[in-house]
């Protein structure tokens, strides 16, 4: 369960170097932008690029090559099932074949192509939300989303959902605990049991904490709209010159004709 404190939790973006001092706002703009650019993207050139880049940027505020791919696996393994899926059932032309205990396993070359492209845009698109995660703490966050005026809900749905996170998953780690302490994963019957178990009771768990925590929270005259978030200075010219970088890269991509834009 380490591993999901790990992903989910803002330590590297507490830290002080160059990537967490920018703007959320700019950050904001520029992780928007490139999303949609990835996902408009025509080849697997500009994803990769932006998969390299990440790593590149987050090697750079001495973020280990380890701690980056360990919050790559999930995504990179849905990636993968997504790339064979596709060259298992699309395309007519014959890229690779053979046997398993007596099926034939073929390989088809317009499925891999096509399912190459949603994996390279998934892996970069991925990369630069961990980028954004592992630069940004969830208090900026909120206040870059509420300068840009959001709507209250979507804030303190964010901010709840994230602050009680890690309570979830202390209890996860507690029945699970517990659980192979009573000898419950000896076995594959045991262990689905176990999961169900515990799948079970984690979300009772979870709806008898939201009912008692909105009724501490009415109690105490919360109406809404009160979460605090950090305070966001004016901009300057580093922001407006970063404004200016980020319009004349989109406008290069589109121009080259990189881009699938209608």
């Amino acid at each position: 369960m380490n591993f999901f404190h790990h992903t989910f939790s803002d330590a590297y973006a507490r830290r002080n170097n160059w990537l967490t001092g920018i703007d959320v706002r700019i950050k904001l703009v520029y992780i928007v932008l490139l999303l949609a650019i990835n996902l408009l993207a025509k080849d697997i050139f500009i994803p990769m690029v932006f998969l390299a880049i990440s790593f590149a940027l987050l090697l750079s505020v001495k973020i280990s090559f380890t701690t980056i791919l360990r919050s790559m696996v999930m995504p990179a393994f849905f990636a993968l099932f997504i790339l064979l899926v596709k060259g298992l059932h699309e395309g007519k032309t014959v890229w690779f074949s053979f046997s398993v205990v007596g099926y034939d396993v073929v390989l088809r070359e317009e499925g891999l192509r096509s399912g190459l492209q949603i994996c390279s845009k998934a892996l970069g698109g991925v990369s630069l939300v961990i980028l954004f995660s592992f630069t940004t703490t969830i208090s900026r966050l909120c206040a870059g989303l509420r300068w840009f005026r959001a709507p209250n809900t979507i804030i303190e749905l964010l901010a709840f959902i994230y602050r009680y996170i890690f309570l979830l998953l202390d209890e996860v780690t507690t029945m699970w605990i517990a659980q192979k302490s009573r000898l419950g994963h000896t076995t594959w019957k045991k262990m689905i049991q176990s999961f169900g178990m515990l799948g079970g009771m984690l979300f009772i768990r979870a709806f008898d904490r939201a009912e008692r925590t909105h009724e501490a929270m009415h109690a105490r005259g919360y109406a809404g709209g009160g979460i605090l978030t950090a305070a966001l200075p004016a901009w300057n010219k580093k922001e407006y010159v970063c404004l200016a970088g980020i319009a004349f890269v989109t406008s290069l991509i589109i121009y080259t004709g990189n881009v699938r834009i209608w």
